[in-house]
């Protein structure tokens, strides 16, 4: 049962095969179990509460009721528990994962759930990429040396918490044809040759005409062919040494992004608390208590740009038979949408609120300076046969949310306004295409059709379809 006091989400279940409901916080606790590294023998409680706000701060972010793109391979779910969005490990997993510890871990992890209830990390009232990994090593990293742009919360800081961490240093030896099949190259030399100085190991090779070696200096100390060729039992002096095996070593353990694990939990062995936990390693941010949509404004900070279609001398739009524009009824339209949508929380932009005329580039530009979380594009249609009607929708290639959107659209159109449902389908429109956010175009009706031609010109049916739209949109944003 949906009680409206949480949060609940959609997850597609790998074991169930299908979607199920969950509450926020019981996702939280499986997942703050699953990313607690094991290595850490003596987990702090105010550790646990900053990995529980981690959880939840990337759920949150994730969630399509908050704005999130949901889960991108089951776009009908805020995540998957495949791994694919999230990884999740259940109560038998956990139990293996943690063995005797486990019923010990879940009681902290629920009690920091409790202690930092709705808590999530925020910058500019957004929830933040709460990104970790278990051993920096001595220093965190700037993202752009990571995931290739510039964000202002993942700086680099100085961490020497987390020096005790198992993973400080690591050595591991690879092969090279290990390296050569795996990095796609061919190191030249494999086979030994005559014509070899590793500087630091062996260098300063003097050979003779023939290449017997007459002087090498191995480790910084001299010796003479003849001597290596004893100590080593080689069969001769004429020998080369390349290597078979590369032994590497590190410096911690992860990506060096965002949170370190070791040292957090270092920090908060010696006193720290969970903000300041937070705030070391996330340069900037805010934690702020999760704001659910609320029934009075579902749309609140939802921004939208309505392009009303054509106007002024266009000569592309259509008309009725009865001479009844569709520049002018879809301003209409739009002027009432905008109403709608405004009055639920949005922000709203028209492209043109008069009638003039504006360039497709010019429509394009606007909506990418404003970086909208959606486009909506309003016509009409018409046809030689003044029989058809009917509604259609248009999105880009690729562009899932836009689908969804025109299905959640579409369905109140159909059970308001009784519209023929035409379709909703894939267009390569200047406008689906040049704008860079996702964008649906909206053919609402034949204006060619005398009967819709009439209900066009009704200022109450005009509201309906604005009506309809907009509940399509708080559909859409609705768990």
């Amino acid at each position: 049962m949906i009680d409206d006091r949480f949060i609940y989400l959609k997850i597609y279940s790998r074991d169930k095969k299908r979607i199920i409901i969950k509450r926020l916080e019981e996702i939280v606790k499986y997942i703050t179990a699953t990313q607690i590294p094991d290595s850490i023998e003596n987990v702090h409680p105010e550790f646990i509460k900053v990995q529980v706000i981690l959880a939840r701060t990337n759920l949150i972010r994730k969630m399509r009721m908050f704005g999130g793109e949901g889960c991108l391979k089951y776009s009908e779910c805020d995540i998957c528990d495949e791994g694919h969005c999230i990884t999740i490990l259940y109560e038998d997993e956990l139990k293996e994962k943690w063995g005797s510890r486990y019923n010990s871990i879940m009681r902290v992890i629920e009690d920091s759930i409790k202690a930092t209830e709705g808590l999530i990390i925020t910058m500019n009232n957004k929830p933040i990429m709460a990104k970790f990994h278990n051993t920096c090593g001595g220093a965190t990293e700037n993202s752009e040396n990571v995931i290739g742009n510039r964000v202002m919360y993942l700086r680099k800081v100085l961490c020497d918490y987390c020096l005790n961490s198992p993973n400080w240093e690591g050595y591991k030896e690879i092969s090279i044809e290990e390296i050569e099949e795996k990095l796609k190259v061919k190191f030249p030399n494999l086979t030994p040759t005559l014509k070899i100085d590793m500087k630091g190991f062996i260098e300063e090779i003097d050979r003779d005409e023939e290449g017997r070696i007459k002087s090498i200096k191995i480790g910084g100390k001299m010796f003479k062919g003849t001597e290596i060729k004893e100590i080593l039992k080689l069969d001769s002096t004429r020998f080369s040494i390349v290597p078979k095996i590369l032994g590497v070593k590190t410096c911690g353990q992860g990506d060096g992004l965002g949170l370190c694990q070791h040292g957090a939990n270092q920090m908060a062995l010696i006193g720290f608390k969970f903000n300041d936990i937070i705030n070391y390693y996330f340069t900037g941010v805010e934690i702020k208590e999760i704001e659910k949509p609320c029934i009075k404004w579902p749309l609140k900070e939802k921004i939208l740009v309505i392009d009303p279609g054509h106007g002024g001398d266009d000569n592309v739009g259509v008309k009725g038979h009865q001479g009844l524009m569709e520049k002018d009824v879809v301003l209409k339209i739009s002027k009432r949408l905008k109403e709608f949508l405004e009055e639920l929380g949005a922000v709203v932009y028209l492209t043109r609120d008069d009638d003039e005329y504006v360039s497709l580039n010019r429509r394009a530009e606007l909506a990418n300076k404003i970086r909208p979380n959606f486009f909506i594009s309003i016509h009409l249609n018409s046809f030689y046969n003044p029989s058809i009607r009917g509604c259609e929708m248009y999105y880009y290639k690729g562009d899932i949310e836009s689908k969804r959107l025109a299905e959640c659209i579409m369905d109140r159109m159909v059970k308001n306004i009784n519209v023929v449902n035409k379709g909703i389908k894939v267009a390569a429109f200047f406008l689906l295409r040049e704008v860079g956010a996702s964008s649906l175009h909206i053919d609402i009706d034949y204006i060619t059709n005398p009967e819709v031609e009439k209900l066009l010109q009704n200022s109450e049916y005009i509201d309906k379809i604005s009506e309809s739209i907009t509940q399509g949109i708080v559909e859409y944003y609705k768990f």
